[in-house]
């Protein structure tokens, strides 16, 4: 039976959330173990498929592939991680059986999800999972707990209640017994351990994925100071310092190839430093997007606003490049941006650095050709 099926689909973007509103002004943020508390299973269902995208498939090492196995014939399967390749014979996977059950799920229902993977496990329709992960609206009750976490009491109660909870429940119409192949996977060394995900565990994992903030609004920590521009002009830099060079040419009225060429005349000069220190304090703003907020598009959003905002100055006539730069600096300091989640971090100098942020991706240019 082959183990290849097609790999998770990305989930679509959470329903009436809008990242320009989050956590900007709105009052105390509601804490993230609260508001998981309060999703519908809808909503949970869409939390754990960004839990495994984000951050199974991507942070947990040795993960080759993920599948969501979940609805008809799924043979008690949700999400199945594997680790290693199709054929490799060490090749083994876990199982996340994801429960929206509106109350904590319980050692009923648990035994019989676990008793039906298992009876599959022991027909040859798969190898039975090396760890098998509950992953509940509600969490799990408090006596389902304490079999977790004594794995042969766990066993021993899985036997012991066999018909119960797992006979009636594995195929419909068919009453499935405690056969000696079942229990010779229960009790030998190929059982799966068995545990829950904790709320707290699954909020600080899917806290490393970037869907988190838009589901949360995560706070963000302080802004760290921005960068000195290096000494050398860096690879990034290159496009918008062309530009700089051919404003000061028009200033100087001599050909520019380096600072050094400019480097005692003083308006060039200081002209040619503010345009990299508000280069990078922008930048700095655009590593804030990324690393603390894990989504770099907000800073691209940011420039997408300014450069539609500020159109009508940087495409305007202009007497000489150094014109145009002023008058387009000048309006950036009114751009709108309000309700932008960027917005309290943006400052007077990172508005400037923006405009040159535009030159390098050659958004606009100063000097007018031809």
């Amino acid at each position: 039976m082959s183990d290849v099926l097609k790999g998770i689909e990305k989930p679509s973007k959470w329903p009436t959330a809008n990242a320009r509103l989050l956590g900007v002004g709105l009052g105390l943020p509601v804490d993230p173990l609260d508001r998981l508390g309060t999703f519908s299973p809808d909503e949970f269902e869409r939390f754990v498929l960004e839990w495994a995208d984000g951050y199974l498939a991507e942070k947990v090492p040795g993960v080759s592939e993920l599948q969501p196995r979940g609805g008809a014939g799924d043979k008690g399967r949700d999400i199945v991680v594997w680790f290693g390749q199709p054929g490799d014979p060490d090749r083994y996977w876990h199982l996340y059986q994801c429960k929206r059950y509106s109350t904590a799920l319980g050692e009923a229902s648990a035994l019989g999800e676990i008793g039906k993977v298992l009876y599959f496990a022991s027909r040859g329709d798969f190898t039975a999972p090396r760890e098998y992960w509950f992953v509940a609206r509600k969490g799990v009750t408090g006596g389902l707990q304490d079999l977790l976490d004594d794995q042969a009491k766990l066993k021993a109660e899985l036997i012991a209640t066999w018909n119960k909870n797992c006979a009636a429940t594995i195929r419909k119409g068919q009453t499935i017994p405690l056969d000696d192949q079942l229990l010779e996977l229960i009790n030998g060394a190929n059982f799966p351990v068995v545990r829950a995900k904790q709320h707290l565990e699954l909020i600080n994992e899917h806290g490393q994925t970037n869907y988190h903030l838009t589901v949360f609004g995560k706070p963000l920590v302080e802004r760290p100071k921005p960068s000195t521009p290096p000494s050398l002009i860096a690879e990034k830099e290159r496009t918008y310092v062309r530009q700089l060079f051919e404003v000061i040419e028009e200033m100087t009225g001599s050909p520019i190839q380096q600072e050094s060429d400019f480097k005692h005349q003083q308006k060039p000069a200081l002209l040619f430093e503010r345009s990299r220190a508000s280069f990078y304090s922008a930048e700095g703003l655009k590593e804030l997007a990324r690393d603390q907020m894990k989504q770099v598009e907000f800073f691209e959003d940011l420039l997408g606003q300014f450069r539609t905002g500020l159109f009508f100055t940087y495409t305007a006539p202009a007497a000489n490049g150094h014109e145009r730069i002023r008058s387009t600096v000048q309006a950036a300091q009114w751009q709108q941006v309000d309700g932008h989640v960027l917005g309290p971090h943006l400052t007077a100098f990172d508005r400037e650095g923006i405009c040159h942020h535009l030159a390098n991706d050659e958004s606009l240019t100063w000097c007018d050709h031809g």
